[in-house]
C-alpha cells in the first residue's frame, strides 16, 4: 500500500513519539525494579532478576506480577509513571508534521491513558490523536500479543489495510504487518530496540519521526 492511502496512523507512545534520548523509560524501568523490590521485599539485585524474568516470560513485567502475585494492575501503572518529565520538550516540528499529515491518528501503548496524556501535553500535540488504546483497554494484554492488535482494531473500526502503524520496538511491528496493516520502525540506538532476526515485516524506517513525516506529507524542509 502507497503511504498515501493511508487513512488511519496508529502510533506507539514511549521512544516513539519522543526520542530515545530523552531516557523516560530508563526511569520507567527503574519505577517497575522499585515496585517489585518493595512488593516483594527483595534486595535490589533479586527484584531487577525477577523484573527481567517476568518480561521475557510474560511480554511486561506487569503481566508477571499479575500471573503470579495477583496486584492491582492500576496501582502497578500508577507507580511506574511518577517519572520526571522535564526531558520532554515542546516539538512544535512534529506539531505541525502531525498537522499536515491526513488521516486519523491514534496513540497504541503498553503505557496507560494518563501517562500518554502528559507525554503528549508535555510534546505540545494531544490536539492530534482522537483516544489513547492503552494496556488498560487491551485487557493488559500486551504488545506484541496479536489479539490486542485484533481489539484495538476492532474498538477504533480501523481497516487494517488502510492503516500504518509506527512503533521503536520491531518485535511490535510484526503482528501489525501479520493483520495487513502497513509499518514504519521508527529507529533508536537502544539495544533492546533493535531487529532481532528477520525484519520483512518492517516496510519503512524513520531515522527521525518529525523529520520523516514531513518528508512523506511532501515539506521535507528543515529548520
Amino acid at each position: 500500500m502507497r503511504l498515501r492511502d493511508v487513512d488511519c496512523w496508529v502510533f506507539d507512545l514511549d521512544n516513539t513519539l519522543y526520542p530515545a534520548s530523552c531516557r523516560l523509560f530508563d526511569q520507567v524501568d527503574r519505577r517497575i525494579g522499585e515496585y517489585v523490590q518493595q512488593l516483594l521485599k527483595l534486595d535490589p539485585v533479586a527484584a531487577r532478576a525477577l523484573q527481567k524474568q517476568y518480561f521475557r516470560d510474560h511480554r511486561t513485567t506487569l503481566n508477571g506480577l499479575m500471573i503470579h502475585h495477583r496486584i492491582r494492575p492500576e496501582d502497578f501503572l500508577d507507580f511506574v509513571h511518577a517519572i520526571d518529565l522535564s526531558p520532554v520538550a515542546e516539538d512544535r516540528r512534529l506539531d505541525a508534521a502531525l498537522d499536515r499529515l491526513p488521516g486519523r491518528k491514534v496513540i497504541y501503548t503498553n503505557g496507560s491513558v494518563r501517562h500518554a496524556e502528559n507525554v503528549m501535553g508535555k510534546l505540545g500535540v494531544a490536539r492530534h490523536f482522537e483516544d489513547v488504546f492503552d494496556i488498560a483497554a487491551a485487557g493488559y494484554v500486551p504488545k506484541p500479543e496479536i489479539s490486542a492488535y485484533r481489539a484495538m482494531l476492532v474498538r477504533h473500526g480501523i481497516d487494517p489495510t488502510r492503516a500504518a502503524m509506527l512503533d521503536d520496538m520491531p518485535r511490535n511491528l510484526a503482528p501489525a504487518a501479520e493483520l495487513g496493516m502497513t509499518t514504519i520502525w521508527v529507529k533508536t540506538d537502544v539495544d533492546w530496540a533493535q531487529p532481532e532476526a528477520e525484519t520483512g515485516f518492517i516496510h519503512h524506517t524513520a531515522e527521525n519521526l518529525a523529520d520523516w513525516l514531513h518528508e512523506i506529507s511532501g515539506d521535507d524542509s528543515k529548520p
